[in-house]
């Protein structure tokens, strides 16, 4: 039965729930402790070979700043220059190597020294960042320059040595770039804003088709006393994470089971005890509803004997459907009888359209039938026609009995009706339906009637089908100053008005029923 389903549903989306809540917080608990003990260890690896890289490396001193500047200039010519084999070349790069100031000695050579002094500080810096990278299990290793507009340009790269990488420098990535958005690195922007570790560390995951999640440490490198670049190593911690979560998941397998089984034994018992006498109640309710007798309701309900306070609930149940039987009948009698009285006393008010708001009525639920609506809706239109001109009880008697034309001052009075009808209405809170009948009946479908201009289909459905219904009624009915138009005539009007006073669906079915209609019964 649908109602145990549910219940059963219910319950094991609580018990899920529960164990979700436990998975997940204690999982968080685990995975936070458990990475925060591995990053701190990292941390130390990582800053050890970092400041272990830097002392034995002599590009990292004072006398190599220049090796920086000269790099964005002559990138490609470090890399596309073959070796030079002149001695005295050779000979004049020892020589400044040797010296004890090394920045100047570099600035007043010759641009072929300068280029094989640039070269040799490269290939140096290549080698022993590839050499860190075959020592230990690091996934890259780069040195890149974060001043100004040049963030993002690579010095030197390491990915680890491959066959015939000695004769290739473009393999160190001199001259590459990197795309960084300062925005997604904050370990950078610490470096860059003065506020910083001796390392700064962060984590950050490539995107692309094979994302790696890297631990990323940033060692800042300093050239006449300001940052200049920063040395990176990353490391792929995915093998931690791999091993932590899949011993996480195993956890909550062994829950998964435990709760299972509690589930199974929960629903056993329940199921005796509650569930099925509830679903029983429920069906007996849904067939109450369904034919409206409460006596044979009552009866299968009588049936239901859980043995606990679910059986004087149904109890308490069949006895409120035979009541609900007689208080539903007494309502409908009496709702039809407050229309219709209230119909006829509008109407009264008025003694050339006697039965106005009932014919009215009739042609609105017609032209709901033609046009394909439900039983319900043509009901619910119905009562709407009914009481469509209930304003009229705020219009002077003498104003609408009046046999001769109307002052503008009293077609402006007439013009208050459905204002004032539907603040009327508007009162009846359970049926707000009723003032929409009320209020939009005199708009037009080209938007130039009353009281508010609304135009096609901002105008409500059940409105426009109320204002052919009562253009009909007022040219097939006797008028004070005329009788009732002939059949053809009323068909001409409204065929001619279609789209611009009338909405064309509502008016071609009240059309066919024109077309229908033979001997013209239909007029008063």
């Amino acid at each position: 039965m649908a109602t145990n389903k549910r219940l059963k549903v219910q319950i094991i989306i609580l018990m899920v729930v529960f164990y979700l809540i436990t998975v997940v917080i204690g999982g968080f608990a685990v995975y936070r402790s458990g990475t925060a003990t591995y990053l701190r260890a990292k941390n130390d690896m990582i800053q050890r070979d970092l400041e272990r890289m830097i002392a034995y490396n002599h590009v990292f001193t004072d006398n190599n700043n220049w090796f920086y500047d000269y790099c964005r200039g002559h990138y490609k010519e470090i890399l596309n220059t073959p070796d030079i084999d002149d001695p005295e070349v050779i000979g004049e790069v020892v020589r400044i190597q040797s010296e004890e100031d090394t920045e100047t000695a570099i600035s007043g050579a010759p641009a072929g020294v300068q280029l094989m002094i640039a070269k040799d500080t490269y290939m140096t810096l290549m080698y022993q960042m590839e050499y860190e990278l075959q020592s230990n299990s690091y996934e890259n290793m780069y040195l890149m320059d974060i001043v100004g507009s040049d963030l993002g340009f690579i010095y030197c790269e390491a990915k680890g040595i491959k066959e015939g990488f000695e004769d290739d420098l473009s393999s160190g990535g001199l001259g590459r770039r990197r795309d960084y958005k300062l925005s997604e690195h904050p370990a950078i922007e610490h470096i860059l804003s003065g506020v910083y570790d001796n390392v700064e560390f962060e984590q950050f995951s490539h995107k692309g088709s094979n994302p790696e999640n890297l631990y990323i440490g940033y060692m800042p490198i300093f050239a006449d006393g300001q940052v200049r670049a920063v040395l990176c190593l990353e490391y792929n911690w995915d093998s931690f994470r791999s091993d932590l979560i899949q011993n996480m998941r195993l956890v909550a397998a062994i829950m998964l089971v435990g709760m299972i089984v509690c589930y199974m034994i929960v629903i056993f018992v329940l199921n005796r005890i509650a569930i099925r006498p509830i679903g029983e109640l429920k069906s007996a309710v849904a067939e109450y509803r369904e034919t409206k007798d409460g006596s044979k309701a009552a009866a299968r309900i009588s049936r239901i004997k859980p043995r606990n306070e679910i059986e004087e609930l149904s109890e308490n149940v069949g006895e409120m459907m035979t009541e609900l039987d007689d208080y539903i009948g007494e309502i409908k009698e009496l709702t039809v009888e407050v229309m219709e009285a209230l119909a006829h006393t509008i109407d009264a008010k008025d003694k050339y359209t006697i039965g106005h708001s009932t014919r009215v009525a009739q042609y609105s639920r017609m032209i709901a039938e033609k046009m394909g609506l439900s039983e319900e809706e043509q009901q619910r239109i119905y009562n709407m026609g009914l009481l469509h001109d209930i304003g009229k009880i705020g219009v002077p008697s003498s104003i609408i009995n009046k046999p001769s034309r109307l002052t503008d001052e009293e077609f402006a009075i007439i013009k208050t009706h459905p204002t004032l009808g539907y603040e009327i209405l508007s009162e009846i809170k359970s049926r707000p339906d009723l003032a929409v009948g009320a209020l939009y009946h005199h708009e037009r479908y080209d938007g130039r009637g009353y009281p508010n201009g609304t135009a096609g289909e901002e105008i409500p459905f059940e409105a426009r089908m109320i204002a052919v219904a009562d253009s009909y009624d007022a040219m097939t009915s006797n008028r004070s100053y005329r009788a009732y138009l002939p059949q053809e005539v009323v068909r001409s009007e409204i065929e001619k008005n279609i789209g611009t006073q009338f909405d064309p669906e509502a008016a071609k079915a009240m059309l066919t029923i024109i077309d229908e209609d033979k001997e013209y019964l239909l007029h008063e």
